[in-house]
């Protein structure tokens, strides 16, 4: 439906809008098409913050391998949609062909062939599709640069979440970078379910209890301070990899899986910088 209503806000008539809501490949494209649902969710972005009743949008993407995804989609259809085979598919058939290279038009004659052998008239309806988009590459252009310009503006904050395990460090860390090289500035980095301080070993060596309890005891805390140690080895490295003016924040492991708003509230009140 997102993807509907940008076709029709961008028709260049009444005509060409229900061409294309009414075109298969526009049916299949729309519903299938690889990175569809990233471009649509930038979309819904978009007429959120034009909503004048939005005070605070709070934008929760996928994993980190699949944000960078979806962060690109308005680029990446763009240039799926200005493509030179997009161009070529898009030709007229009475077209120079001194304005055609020759695998183009040995592709166009595979193709027709194609449609004469079995009957789908594929060709002739996918050049009908992209020649329904003439007028409309302007209206996608600037919605992709509008989506570009809010996640890049000075009132939106991107937060990185994640634990303090080695494998997830190392994400965190390209994850970081590949935001930079995009433009994209990272304002925080929230490092949940850290381990509880240590306790005092001297109180356990006071400690009035059977002498096997306190020697399980002791190899315990004899794992737990490596654990810890191991933490914090790997936020020394998230320190060293996050921009100087982005803040380090810690959430402390509850004990137990969050299932509660009151759990949330929970973590949400013991946040502290790292």
């Amino acid at each position: 439906r997102t993807f509907d209503s940008i076709i029709a806000r961008y028709a260049t008539s009444g005509a060409a809008r229900d061409a294309i809501l009414a075109n298969r490949i526009y049916r299949n494209l729309s519903g299938a098409l690889a990175g569809v649902a990233d471009y649509m969710a930038m979309e819904k972005l978009l007429e959120l913050a034009a909503n004048p009743d939005t005070d605070l949008i709070v934008l929760d993407t996928p994993p980190a391998t699949e944000a960078i995804d979806f962060l690109d989609a308005p680029r990446r259809l763009l240039e799926l949609l200005n493509s030179r085979a997009i161009s070529l598919l898009g030709a007229p058939a009475g077209i120079f062909k001194s304005q055609l290279r020759i695998v183009d038009m040995a592709a166009r004659a595979v193709l027709a062939a194609f449609d004469r052998v079995t009957g789908l008239h594929l060709l002739g309806d996918v050049q009908s599709f992209v020649r329904s988009f003439d007028g409309m590459y302007e209206g996608f252009s600037a919605r992709a640069a509008r989506a570009q310009d809010k996640l890049r503006a000075s009132d939106t904050a991107i937060v990185i979440v994640t634990t303090a395990e080695s494998s997830r460090i190392a994400q965190a860390r390209e994850f970081v970078m590949a935001l930079e090289g995009a433009g994209l500035r990272v304002s925080a980095m929230v490092v949940n379910r850290v381990l509880a301080e240590l306790p005092d070993a001297s109180e356990l060596a006071s400690a009035h209890i059977a002498p096997s309890l306190k020697k399980k005891l002791k190899r315990n805390l004899a794992d737990y301070a490596a654990l810890k140690t191991r933490e914090e080895v790997s936020l020394s490295a998230l320190r060293e990899s996050i921009p100087g003016d982005a803040v380090l924040m810690v959430a402390p492991d509850l004990g137990r899986e969050p299932r509660t708003i009151a759990d949330l509230a929970e973590i949400g009140r013991s946040i502290r910088a790292a």
